[in-house]
């Protein structure tokens, strides 16, 4: 039962985030890893700082 409540706890938030346009750091960090393991992630505020610039300029903050 902990598990479980654990668990939509966690989705709960994540959706919480995306509807009020909060950037989903953990994906960052997989992303960087995966396609840009040669650069340096961002600390979260300075990811946080981007996206949120990004979002008000409509670029929608992407690299690739």
């Amino acid at each position: 039962l902990l598990s479980f409540v654990r668990s939509f706890w966690i989705g709960a938030r994540e959706t919480a985030r995306r509807m009020i346009g909060v950037p989903d750091y953990a994906a960052y960090l997989r992303h960087q890893r995966e396609h840009h393991p040669e650069r340096a992630p961002l600390v979260y505020a300075a990811f946080f700082a981007r996206a949120q610039a990004a979002r008000y300029r409509g670029t929608g903050g992407r690299c690739c």
